[in-house]
């Protein structure tokens, strides 16, 4: 369990004036529909044209001491879309799915005729934070753009671009139509060492606690199935110990300031348009310094 990802949201917003901000992601087991087209709507009145919408399943392993059970993530996160879009517009909108029945449900007090929040474009950009080959799909057929998640290879990127474009052409779209984004475990550090054992912590926690993760990262079966042993037999920094440098050098961008530029710039030519960084703990200060556009 880590921070709610909507206070943070309004106060970036609040703060800024010209950047985007956006989740990755909210859960759409956890938040019913209408919640999520409301806090949308209202975070917009904050910073107009600024948000951006992510959604996601998760994963069942956090959702599970939550009494919430994993079920039909595709299905549940293509009926999200298709009722929150109408009800970010304003619309009246009732559905009869598999996981979202609304009756006559209307955002009506940030969206009225006279000038609400959504009156100038009536929509929110909305990305979809999946990893599976069928959410890529998806995402290519119904989303704005597809937030890739972290600790994956460039190999996984290279070989996914076919499936969003797949769902693209389903929808009668072209890949050029997505913004692709991924985001990137960032640690630099003028000892290289040191960026690499900051980068092991968060690694080891991914490879323990997101199976769907783990899946998809190339790396043998038995060795990830001995850290996630390791993390829940003896805790994270034993888990993070069996993470060695060249794990970090494939599923992060850590090292030196230059090491993780060059591996930045591998994600890019693998297809990756917006790199999203997220500092390891401590290292925020440095990724915004020697990884930001000034630097």
């Amino acid at each position: 369990m880590t921070r709610d990802a909507i206070a943070p949201v309004a106060a970036m917003a609040m703060a800024t004036e010209r950047i985007k901000v956006g989740t990755g992601i909210v859960n759409v087991y956890t938040r019913g529909p209408v919640v999520i087209a409301v806090t949308f709507v209202t975070l917009e009145e904050i910073a107009p044209g600024r948000i951006l919408m992510g959604l996601g399943t998760g994963s069942p392993l956090v959702l599970a001491p939550q009494g919430v059970a994993f079920e039909k993530p595709l299905t549940r996160l293509r009926e999200y879309v298709e009722v929150v879009r109408p009800l970010v517009r304003g619309e009246e909108v009732t559905y009869d799915g598999s996981a979202v029945r609304l009756d006559g449900a209307r955002i009506e007090d940030l969206l009225s005729e006279s000038g609400g929040a959504l009156s100038l474009n009536g929509r929110l950009p909305l990305y979809l934070g999946v990893t599976g080959a069928r959410g890529l799909e998806l995402a290519g057929e119904l989303a704005d753009g597809v937030l890739m998640n972290v600790c994956l290879p460039t190999s996984y990127v290279e070989t996914r671009m076919e499936l969003l474009e797949r769902g693209a052409r389903r929808a009668d779209r072209r890949i050029e139509d997505l913004d692709v984004a991924m985001i990137l475990l960032a640690s630099p550090d003028e000892d290289s060492a040191v960026g690499k054992e900051r980068a092991r912590r968060f690694i080891g926690l991914y490879l323990s606690l997101f199976p769907n993760i783990a899946k998809e990262t190339g790396l043998a079966t038995d060795f990830i199935a001995s850290v996630r042993e390791t993390f829940h037999a003896e805790g994270l920094d034993a888990a993070a110990a069996r993470v060695g440098d060249d794990v970090v050098d494939v599923l992060a961008a850590a090292g030196t300031p230059d090491e993780c530029r060059v591996r930045i710039e591998a994600y890019r030519r693998a297809g990756v348009a917006l790199p999203v960084l997220i500092a390891v703990e401590g290292a925020l200060d440095a990724v915004v310094e020697t990884l930001g556009p000034q630097a």
